[in-house]
């Protein structure tokens, strides 16, 4: 584990030890702590995974302090979803984190195993989390020595320590029920500024109160499925009237990747709902999918955590039963200086879950259901030389997904703003289903569910609104029934965009991006300072056009003068790969 912050003041650390929940009355802040407190680990098959006391002990202490006052509450998935309704009136949601968690032992077949913990930060003022600039270290793969990510071209771009931190960290390891050092450490010195001089850790873990509650919940008796079984099929339609026309307990896996009501730019969808009519609506879809998954089955619906648990209160009460917060880590923008990656899939099944398909008869789907061991790159060269040196480099997946990627380059892509990425729908349909079930796709868009679906041999069903999209999935699927691969590079460049900056059409470049921006940081270096637009046209050697038409904007115009540039390769010392060469 390593990271730095930037001109970080240190926080001192207090640890207080409450075995009782009335030492939270005993609490106090001055305007200078920041607040850490650790719940015990784990969870059992109760609804409630601590008992109501906490949360209406933690709400009056929170509406306690004052406006600077952060507080951070590191618990597991279940729980985090549970507490952070009742203090959303008395705090505000900043960030959920999602924290490498070491997998207890276990031998229950019905949920993946649980890796990550869940880190929730809020705070008593409402404008956005201030904390440090913190960077995490890179790490390097243990075959080839060379980071695990590939920067290609744009190297020089990047500090030289490492990366901007994200809301998911895997670059430390919590042990079940132990104290969180590592954790301590990293808010220490992202909270380090001021006015916070403290960082106050309230250790519940051995509180009598808050153990897990071991409640034998008697068996679901489950219904006898009715019998249907649904043909594959493409629905062009409203998800809830759609839903509604649909036999009870017909569909093996339900899935949703719902519009997030973040004013993106579909195609016939008003993505700027009221919230409270956009909750609405998704509780009606949520209880339609509750009604047609079969017994046993997962329903499993995609969104931001902030959503998410929203949708994880709307599935407790469509009458399903909590299974997995998987942590999907897909990388977004960086629109801020904690990189939002944390996407939660939430699944809940109706009554008693049945073994996970993907772990009892996962053969088929063996390559779906393995993820890369932490740290291995995924250069193709790497890849290929572990594999002849038959180097073991794989693993059983859990509910911490990092290694599927973002559809970023428009070869991948179709004229959808938001696109899945295949490997994640082959992972969840292969996780969930078996060869010639169902799945159900509630927001169908250009067809990378059904087409997963189709693929891996299971039957299908795919709703839709626009005919542009439910066209699009059509043609899709004619491709893939005449032998055309739907999923392979293509030379269009898609009109649809997943963000507002604006995409910059096929250039000829008469000197590489590269060069021009190396170019404004020798500038920068000889001025001491960032150049202005009109300093850069006197000083370059390039002329103020090329800046103009080749770039986004200003931002990466100076993109490598802000920066030190970094190199891939950790050590000159021979690695692995060159060893089995």
């Amino acid at each position: 584990m390593a990271h730095v912050s930037d001109d970080a003041k240190r926080l001192r650390t207090t640890t207080i030890t409450a075995n009782t929940l009335d030492a939270l009355h005993r609490l106090k802040d001055d305007g200078k702590s920041v607040w850490l407190f650790v719940l015990p680990s784990g969870r059992t098959i109760a609804d409630s995974v601590h008992s109501d006391e906490w949360r209406n002990q933690l709400k009056p202490f929170a509406a306690s302090l004052p406006t600077t006052s952060i507080v951070g509450i590191l618990t597991s998935a279940q729980d985090a979803a549970e507490t952070l309704p009742s203090l959303t009136d008395v705090l505000t949601f900043q960030l959920w984190v999602a924290v490498k968690l070491q997998p207890s032992a276990t031998d229950d077949a019905t949920r993946l195993k649980e890796n990550h913990a869940a880190l929730l930060i809020l705070s008593r003022y409402t404008s956005s989390l201030r904390h440090t600039k913190t960077r995490i270290a890179y790490t390097y793969c243990p075959f080839c020595d060379k980071t695990t990510k590939d920067y290609g071209g744009k190297k020089h771009t990047y500090h030289g320590y490492g990366t901007l931190m994200s809301d998911v960290w895997r670059d430390i390891q919590l042990e079940p029920n132990a104290f969180p050092e590592s954790v301590i450490d990293r808010l220490a010195t992202l909270f380090g500024l001021d006015p916070y001089k403290r960082l106050q850790i309230v250790d519940l873990r051995n509180n009598d109160s808050l153990r897990p509650i071991e409640v034998q919940i008697k068996k679901a008796r489950q219904k006898k499925a009715t019998g249907v079984s649904l043909a594959s099929q493409l629905i062009k339609g409203d998800s809830i009237s759609e839903l509604r026309k649909l036999p009870e307990d017909s569909v093996d896996f339900c899935f949703a990747d719902p519009p997030y009501n973040l004013d993106k730019r579909y195609d016939i969808w008003d993505d700027a709902l009221d919230v409270n009519n956009y909750l609405d609506w998704c509780g009606e879809w949520i209880h339609e999918m509750a009604r047609v998954v079969r017994p046993g089955g997962t329903c499993a619906v995609l969104n931001i955590p902030s959503i998410a648990v929203k949708h994880f209160h709307q599935m407790k009460a469509a009458g399903l039963t909590f299974q997995n917060w998987i942590v999907w880590e897909g990388l977004s923008l960086p629109v801020r200086m904690i990189m939002p990656a944390h996407y939660s899939i939430v699944c809940f099944t109706k009554g008693a879950a049945r073994p996970l398909p993907g772990l009892t008869n996962g053969a088929s789907d063996k390559e779906a259901l393995q993820t890369m061991k932490e740290c291995y790159c995924i250069r193709q060269s790497c890849v290929q030389a572990r594999k002849h040196a038959q180097e073991n480099d794989k693993e059983l997946i859990s509910d911490l997904w990092w290694d599927i990627h973002r559809l970023k380059h428009n070869s991948r892509r179709v004229d959808h703003p938001c696109q899945l990425p295949p490997a994640l729908m082959y992972r969840l349909i292969a996780t969930f289903t078996t060869p010639n079930e169902s799945t159900l796709d509630a927001f169908n868009g250009a067809g990378t569910t059904s087409l997963c679906a189709d693929i891996i041999h299971r039957k299908y069903i795919g709703l839709e609104l626009s005919e542009k999209y439910f066209d699009m999935a059509t043609e899709r699927h004619q491709q893939l029934e005449n032998g055309v691969d739907p999923f392979a590079k293509g030379s269009n460049v898609p009109k649809a965009k997943n963000s507002r900056v604006k995409r910059i059409g096929g250039i000829k470049y008469k000197v590489p991006k590269k060069t021009l921006q190396l170019e404004v940081r020798r500038i920068a270096a000889e001025l001491q300072r960032m150049p202005t637009r009109d300093e850069l046209e006197k000083f370059s050697s390039f002329p103020s056009w090329m800046y103009d038409k080749y770039f986004i904007s200003w931002g990466e115009v100076c993109a490598a003068a802000r920066t030190t540039g970094m190199t891939e390769t950790r050590t000159p010392k021979r690695n692995k790969r060159q060893e089995a060469q």
